[in-house]
């Protein structure tokens, strides 16, 4: 199924005029726009540190 979507993607690259090497410049662009979300546990740390900053404050 994702090569089903690579494919589809690439397709849709073609018809933009999109070349490999470019294709290949973009896809790195995207991967380093993601942001990673933190798990809850983590979240939930750090709204109890702040919180008890703010106390001591």
């Amino acid at each position: 199924q994702i090569a089903r979507l690579l494919t589809v993607k690439r397709e849709r690259e073609i018809e933009e005029g999109i070349g490999k090497r470019l294709s290949r410049k973009l896809d790195k662009q995207w991967k380093k726009n993601i942001v990673v979300k933190p798990p809850p546990t983590v979240l939930r740390l750090r709204e109890e540190e702040a919180a008890a900053e703010a106390a001591e404050d």
